[in-house]
């Protein structure tokens, strides 16, 4: 399973929404079931599968679930670089 997919995932099952539901251009915000909290489960629980970390500045300025995606992926990338 490749990094967006995974994401995509982890999203879905902390949201309880259809994986098939998710867009890359869907605002958080947007989406069911989401909150301050899942927000945070969401980044703790993919922080902790790929082993990485992500700022808190990023997190508030992430609007969409692809930006999301793509960051994860960067950070993998700068992690698999080092």
């Amino acid at each position: 399973m490749d990094i967006r997919a995974r994401v995509c995932a982890i999203i879905s099952r902390q949201l309880s929404v259809p994986e098939a539901d998710l867009t890359s251009d869907q605002h958080f915000r947007a989406l069911p079931n989401v909150d301050s909290m899942r927000i945070l489960q969401i980044i703790l629980e993919t922080e902790n599968a790929f082993g990485i970390e992500i700022d808190d500045d990023a997190t508030f300025r992430l609007q969409t679930v692809g930006e999301f995606q793509d960051l994860v992926e960067r950070l993998c990338r700068q992690g698999a670089a080092t």
